[in-house]
């Protein structure tokens, strides 16, 4: 499949939004158009009110299924960034979005101590939660992230992926909806710290803490799981400063 082209230096026209829409073979279609739509819809680059292209026309450029498409517009429909009728898709308007749910665009801009203390706050519990529910499938899920950051050491930007990868699926193992949509939430600003964290030589100690936690989660072991997350964000903090 082709990448999806990065973002350009000056500003697009609401129709160059969708010309430049193409799908990634690293990660999923439709998260992807997801987080694509989301960033261009926050940014303005989609204005208020402005209609989608007809989903049979998306789907044929994209070669993808309408399912796949429908995939990606159900969470901008939930966060209420667009709006859909039986006449087509369009952006939502902005005062929509500020009030119902803007915690999405805000976190794009928060300050790395908010990021730091969100997880210290939340990933704990996630963990501990994960580990009491925890079954061999999620296991193996697990390792094969852990090995998938093994084969790709020297790339921090996978890595990242990988990394909220293997956190956001603690967050599905909990089961709890609250959770894995506020997790999911921050991605952005989640990968823009990590990201910078792998440059500063993370990989080693992050393996080694994702391992341990896979331990704790096989044995359901929650107490476990909970101290070694404690561990895993001190050892992160410690490499950001």
């Amino acid at each position: 499949m082709n990448q999806v082209q990065q973002p350009q230096t000056s500003p697009l026209s609401p129709s160059e939004v969708f010309s430049h829409l193409t799908v990634t073979s690293r990660r999923a279609i439709s998260e992807e158009l997801f987080e694509k739509l989301r960033e261009a819809i926050l940014s303005g680059a989609l204005p208020e009110g402005y209609p989608f292209p007809n989903e049979n026309e998306l789907c044929k450029k994209l070669n993808i299924g309408r399912s796949t498409l429908r995939e990606a517009y159900a969470p901008l429909e939930t966060l209420h960034l667009i709006t859909r009728t039986k006449t087509g898709t369009c952006v939502s308007k902005e005062s929509d979005r500020r009030n119902a749910m803007n915690f999405d665009a805000i976190a794009q801009y928060t300050q790395p101590q908010n990021m730091i203390e969100y997880r210290r706050i939340v990933e704990v519990g996630v963990a501990q939660l994960a580990a009491q529910k925890a079954a061999r499938e999620d296991i193996v899920e697990l390792e094969s992230i852990v090995a998938e950051m093994e084969k790709h050491g020297d790339d921090p930007e996978t890595l990242t992926q990988l990394d909220f990868q293997f956190h956001s699926t603690l967050a599905r193992i909990t089961g709890n909806e609250l959770l894995m949509i506020s997790f999911n939430t921050i991605r952005i600003v989640y990968e823009r710290f990590v990201k910078e964290q792998f440059g500063k030589n993370l990989l080693n100690t992050s393996l080694q803490d994702h391992r341990a936690l896979i331990e704790s989660l096989r044995v359901n072991d929650s107490e476990r799981a909970g101290k070694l997350m404690q561990e895993h964000l001190s050892h992160i903090e410690q490499v950001a400063k």
